[in-house]
């Protein structure tokens, strides 16, 4: 499977406690474990052991190894395993390449060469880490990500309003490897709160900036506001990270990273308030993605027979870029 091939996001570092942890990727079973405190001691399997195949997920780690709860068998992070009754045997687990990176615990296939995925949050704040997950298939999870215009119905904060959808300018460029859309318009009415936490104003034009790569499938999106009678930046600016992991094929994780240009809020002395709303506001914003997201009556991947608008051109080189990068279909 060449998808496992690609790094993926596959908990939040702070849900890996001491119990190794079952996790799905790509409809593969693995088990994820701490052998002691530190990233060079992270382990990442199959979950199932290769004596008898129990889950190694239900045994525990003992001495910075994963002990099957069937027969005492033990795992070395880098697969090597021990045999209590029979010392002489050199048992191996099927073991992945596992770091932890960004707050988030990431595995690949072992051995394979994909490159990380690059995040450059220099001169950003983190916000926070969070995961969803979308009952809905890889591609069609991703299309409702790479296309704003259902943002009047379904995002509460961040979008356009549906009366000036029309004014909304969107481009779409792409490479062999990515695909960018850049939409411009009219940010749809905020509560008054948000307009000083986010140091914007009534009216400003909404950037909505964001870039799609497929090893692994992910979206960087940078947002921010201009006064539109200068096209002067507003102070501050979000950029989010979105990792779009299938857990099935009809079930996908979304982890997103979010950061701050700057901390708007210090001249106010809210730190610890607006660093929270502003976390709560991006974690509203996922959650009414992912509700929508389950309450499609179509969920097949396939775009033929569909009536397109001019805001889903993204949707089929996505889909294209998915099956050669992604899947290595060619």
């Amino acid at each position: 499977m060449a998808e496992l091939d690609h790094w993926h996001p596959v908990l939040l570092a702070d849900e890996l406690g001491g119990k190794p942890a079952p996790v799905r990727v790509c409809d593969r079973e693995l088990v994820v474990f701490r052998a002691s405190k530190g990233e060079a001691t992270l382990g990442a399997f199959a979950d199932v052991c290769p004596h008898r195949g129990m889950r190694l997920s239900e045994g525990c780690v003992e001495a910075g190894r994963l002990v099957c709860p069937y027969h005492g068998w033990s795992f070395a992070p880098n697969g090597e395993g021990r045999s209590p009754a029979t010392p002489a045997a050199r048992p191996c687990a099927d073991a992945f390449d596992v770091v932890e990176r960004f707050g988030l615990i990431w595995i690949k296939r072992r051995g394979s060469s994909a490159t990380f995925p690059t995040i450059d949050v220099s001169g950003y704040h983190l916000v926070g880490k969070t995961r969803h997950r979308a009952d809905a298939p890889l591609e069609v999870t991703l299309d409702n990500f790479i296309e704003v215009e259902h943002t009047p119905e379904v995002h509460a904060l961040l979008g356009y309003p549906r009366e000036r959808m029309p004014e909304v300018i969107c481009e779409v460029t792409s490479t062999e490897s990515s695909v960018r859309v850049f939409n411009e318009g009219p940010q749809k009415a905020l509560p008054r709160p948000l307009y000083t936490l986010l140091q914007i104003e009534p009216g400003d034009i909404f950037i909505d900036d964001w870039t799609t790569w497929f090893s692994p499938v992910y979206t960087v999106y940078e947002q921010y506001w201009l006064d539109p009678a200068t096209r002067q930046q507003r102070p501050n600016a979000l950029r989010i990270a979105i990792f779009f992991v299938p857990v099935t094929a009809e079930q996908t994780d979304i982890f997103a990273i979010s950061y701050a240009l700057a901390p708007p809020w210090e001249r106010y002395g809210l730190n610890a308030f607006a660093y929270l709303l502003t976390r709560a506001f991006v974690v509203l914003e996922l959650r009414r993605d992912v509700t929508l997201l389950g309450k499609l009556a179509d969920k097949k991947t396939e775009l033929r027979g569909r009536t397109l608008s001019r805001f889903d051109k993204p949707l089929g080189l996505a889909r294209k870029r998915i099956e050669s990068i992604y899947r290595g279909r060619g």
